[in-house]
């Protein structure tokens, strides 16, 4: 097997994008037409499901030109967002239709690149488009099962559907002889165990991610205060039974009236019946205090008009604080109690960090916009949940360009949009790092900025 993955690059044409797959002397030196039948299958058929692919030869070097417009590496969109049901489904099924549709062209599915930085998906409906590449061959198993364990770390955990599902097709490709059209079943088809429950009276409990090979099917859900109920309803009914008992001694044995031993089975009654409404306020308590939490948090989500909100993470004995960000870059807090007090941390020294402000400025739709490159990596775009900054203009594209450090330098990367990136009018390559200095002017579309 050719596991060994080929050289990638990227390419802009007129109106195309391009990834550019290549190797050194592959086929050495046949022409195009007498390569085998699967070379021509890829090149001749719009086979759904496949990247678009045009072949080049130059010199000793073949090159596969896959067509990515609009298009994003699966990669590079789990790293900004966590995959629901639906999101989910779309990736399973686009490989079981696939890998079908690959049987009906006489293909053997071992030459399909399973690797997220090489499936293509279109953002929005996530639909994946797969590389076809002749000079690779692998386990198609066990790398559809390597697929599966890479999205399993990215699934959300409160969706319940999407933890049913990513479980039931982890448990079946366990299976070293596992089916691929095997899998539709349990995508499409609800699990016999989803129970509908109200979100407030389940606790989700989901494992991250599979990493001992066990899922416990029994704790996935947990009712909230199941405990306290049962635990207050035993008592209770222990206490009846010991009354029962003392009163059947008493009627049908008025001669072991014993005064100390009936005392000790009322005693022991009465205790119960303490115990089962000790069970009974605890849980009463519990509803309480989950009612007000759930109201001060729906207060304090109503009282936030702003666009954006971000998660930061603050010491482990703390808990997480919600930050908002509108688009001038300001940062504020959600509040939702004005006496509410907020963890702040340690004071940091800035020292030299302080000498260097790095941030874009610019206008947009007449006002000035301020977009700071202090939190970096960070994607700008015009698809919210996918990009850290949103610019709502039809000119850019859904992920346009990412911002990344390395060894104290800005680099910028142009997300294979549909317009390009330009740096002083210079229009950049796609993916591909281009260093940032002080002055320099951006244009994404129609936005205009200034790196400072």
């Amino acid at each position: 097997m050719k596991t060994d993955m080929p050289n990638k690059s990227y390419e802009r044409g007129i109106n195309h994008n391009y990834m550019i797959l290549s190797k050194c002397n592959f086929f050495g030196s046949l022409d195009i037409g007498e390569k085998d039948y699967r070379m021509r299958m890829v090149l001749e058929n719009n086979i759904k499901g496949l990247l678009p692919v045009t072949y080049r030869k130059t010199d000793n070097e073949t090159r596969f030109c896959y067509e990515i417009n609009s298009l994003q590496s699966l990669e590079r969109v789990l790293e900004k967002r966590e995959l629901d049901s639906r999101e989910l489904k779309s990736l399973f099924m686009g490989c079981i239709r696939l890998f079908e549709t690959l049987e009906e062209y006489l293909l053997d599915g071992a030459q399909i690149i399973l690797d997220c930085d090489f499936i293509y998906v279109d953002i929005e409906k996530m639909n994946p488009y797969f590389v076809y590449y002749p000079d690779y061959e692998c386990d198609v198993r066990q790398s559809f099962t390597q697929l599966v364990d890479k999205l399993l770390t990215r699934i959300n955990h409160t969706d319940e559907a999407a933890v049913m599902i990513g479980y039931q097709v982890y448990r079946y490709t366990r299976n070293p002889n596992f089916v691929m059209g095997e899998i539709r079943r349990y995508v499409e088809l609800p699990s016999e165990k989803s129970v509908p429950m109200e979100e407030k009276d389940i606790k989700v409990r989901y494992e991250e991610p599979f990493a001992d090979g066990q899922y416990d099917e029994e704790e996935k859900y947990k009712p909230k205060y199941a405990g306290d109920i049962i635990g207050g309803i035993i008592c209770a009914v222990i206490a009846l039974g010991i009354l029962a008992f003392a009163a059947a001694i008493r009627i049908h044995s008025p001669l072991m009236s014993n005064t100390g031993r009936q005392a000790s089975l009322y005693g022991a009654a009465v205790m119960a019946f303490v115990a089962s409404g000790m069970f009974f306020i605890d849980g009463n308590k519990k509803r309480r205090l989950q009612k007000e939490l759930n109201e001060q948090e729906v207060n304090g989500q109503e009282s936030i008009s702003l666009e954006k909100e971000k998660i930061i993470a603050v010491p482990q004995d703390n808990e997480l604080k919600k930050q908002i960000e509108p688009p001038n870059g300001i940062i504020h807090r959600a509040l939702n109690n004005e006496n509410e007090n907020f963890f702040y941390g340690e004071t940091i020294c800035l020292q030299e960090s302080m000498a260097e402000e790095r941030i874009l400025r610019g206008q947009l739709n007449g006002r000035e916009i301020n977009v700071p490159l202090d939190k970096l990596p960070m994607t700008i775009g015009k698809l919210a949940g996918m990009s850290d900054y949103v610019i709502d203009d039809n000119t850019v594209s859904k992920m346009h360009t990412r911002f990344e450090e390395h060894d104290g330098k800005i680099y910028m990367y142009d997300l294979n949009s549909t317009n390009g990136t330009l740096k002083n009018g210079e229009l950049i390559e796609i993916n591909t790092p281009t260093q940032l200095d002080a002055g320099d002017k951006i244009k994404m579309g129609r936005v205009s900025l200034t790196y400072c």
